[in-house]
């Protein structure tokens, strides 16, 4: 089963979404999926499990340009990040790395790549040392957790992911905040970080197009991630 590589797309928040959902649920290749996007505009992100009343009384919460994701983790904002996702089927052998394991290689790789363009990094001891914060984060890269990619002095969050495990498999949504590092190639990044996930997965990697079928069958996920009821009360239709 190849590493499946989908081509690059630039598109709004409820896109980019429903993109990976369709993905997850309709690839249906029994293959790891991997897949780096962007985005049209500034956008943000919220995690599945966050309280939308608490959402709307930050500062972003005033955003029209705001999507919750159908993975976990807290607030991101999207446009000056590099965006990514990794689909493990659960017929894969690696759909049973256990989570923590997961984030750590996946950053590992993240770290290692960055280190032949001579940025340092280091990963979030796990458990935290010190005061730890009780419930859903906030904003992802203000309140880091263990296995996130750090800068080499640990100051700054670089690089986190969100999951989402269920019978079909596990969705992982990363993303690295490139306002911390200058003058990285990113097709040498991404070429180096794609050999290194294929050797997580141990699969050779095999380039795959879009089907034709893909654009009307994403359309009613564009929908769903687009709507109110998805956004405040988690509930896809």
């Amino acid at each position: 089963m190849p590493f499946h590589i989908y081509p690059h797309r630039k598109e709004s928040g409820p896109e980019n979404m429903a993109s990976d959902f369709w993905l997850f649920h309709k690839a249906n290749s029994g293959s790891p999926i991997f897949r780096h996007y962007g985005w049209i505009k500034p956008e943000i992100t919220f995690g599945y499990g966050q309280d939308w009343n608490w959402i709307k009384k930050q500062e972003i919460g005033k955003s029209k340009k705001i999507t919750r994701r159908p993975t976990g983790g807290g607030i991101v904002k999207h446009g000056a990040d590099w965006t990514y996702t990794l689909i493990l089927p659960s017929e894969h052998p690696s759909f049973f790395i256990p989570a923590l394991d997961l984030y750590e290689k996946m950053h590992g790789a993240i770290g290692l790549v960055l280190a032949k363009q001579g940025y340092e990094t280091k990963l979030m001891p796990c458990p935290l040392t010190g005061e730890k914060k009780k419930g859903i984060p906030g904003d992802c890269f203000l309140e880091p957790v263990g296995r996130d990619l750090m800068t080499a002095t640990g100051l700054n969050k670089l690089a986190g992911a969100a999951m989402k495990r269920t019978k079909i498999g596990i969705l992982i949504q990363g993303t690295i905040d490139l306002t911390s590092i200058e003058n990285l190639d990113l097709v040498e990044f991404q070429c180096s970080f794609i050999s290194e996930l294929s050797k997580l997965v141990c699969e050779e990697t095999k380039v795959i197009e879009w089907p034709e079928r893909f654009l009307k069958e994403r359309s009613l996920y564009v929908n769903q991630f687009a709507s109110v009821s998805w956004r405040e009360n988690r509930k896809l239709s």
